[in-house]
């Protein structure tokens, strides 16, 4: 008996599991990169960079959807809407990434200058609350000017050890800020005149530099503007990819990252390539 020959698969059914692949495979990675925005976000990072991301999940789904639902001569035409989104997918993956990379590396960054605004802060109260190492050189008007400058002291004792207890780096800056007010006062009473005058100041003002910029830097992450021009613009119509397609992925929900992003930018070329890639 002469075995049967297996019969080829039909177009529909391949180009149908085809598409399924390829968008499955763009939402895995995608799915993978929206859990690291999430933590980048929470960590200072661009917020929009995760909110596009989820946009674009969103899209893939429901072209999926669209997709095993539609009839063989839709499936033809969804070819290149499927190319097209998988190469956004492709690119906002890659632009999570590099987000997350910056966030963490922000978060380092502001690690260690809280950590160095504690230290000096502590080193300064040590110094002089305790040790009292500027009161020889400290010389007052009159018994009024050196009761003023006490209570000045005091109030910043208390209002430094308010803004330590917070924990945060805002909190730490206040310290700082709050330190520099209390060596500028006693530095006019004198204390300039003593030797660790002019080291504890230059600590205490590069520590306040550098926090004050690193929190600067995460309230920039956080607040980025989106882009005023619409990254889709990046994928130029061409006989693979009608404006038809680009119109349909604008109304869907499908962002890239801007076309300014040196590596990450989807353009027609990218998008062709994807597509004889997967022929």
């Amino acid at each position: 008996m002469t075995a049967r020959r297996a019969q080829p698969a039909e177009p529909e059914t391949s180009l149908r599991a085809e598409l399924v692949e390829q968008i499955a495979g763009a939402q895995g990675e995608l799915e993978s990169n929206i859990e690291v925005l999430r933590r980048a976000a929470v960590a200072g990072g661009d917020a929009g960079a995760l909110g596009q991301a989820e946009a674009q999940a969103h899209a893939l789904a429901r072209l999926q959807h669209r997709i095993g639902r539609a009839d063989p001569s839709t499936l033809a035409a969804i070819r290149a809407e499927v190319v097209a989104s998988v190469a956004a997918s492709v690119a906002l993956t890659q632009t999570a990434r590099t987000t997350a990379a910056n966030a963490q590396t922000a978060e380092v960054a502001l690690h260690a200058a809280q950590a160095e605004a504690r230290k000096v802060v502590n080193d300064f109260t040590h110094d002089f609350y305790e040790r009292k190492i500027f009161d020889p050189y400290l010389k007052f008007a009159s018994a009024e000017d050196e009761r003023a400058y006490r209570e000045r002291e005091e109030k910043n004792r208390r209002e430094i050890k308010k803004a330590r207890a917070e924990g945060t780096p805002e909190g730490d800056l206040r310290a700082l800020n709050l330190t520099r007010e209390q060596l500028r006062d006693a530095g006019a009473h004198g204390a300039s005149a003593s030797p660790d005058y002019a080291r504890l100041e230059q600590q205490t003002a590069a520590a306040e530099q550098n926090l004050a910029a690193q929190i600067a830097a995460r309230q920039g992450h956080a607040t980025q503007p989106e882009p005023a021009i619409d990254p889709l613009d990046a994928i130029a119509p061409s006989k693979n990819i009608p404006p038809s397609i680009i119109a349909n992925l604008r109304a869907a929900g499908v962002s890239i990252p801007p076309p300014e992003t040196q590596g990450h930018g989807v353009t027609t070329t990218a998008a062709a390539e994807t597509n004889r890639g997967r022929a």
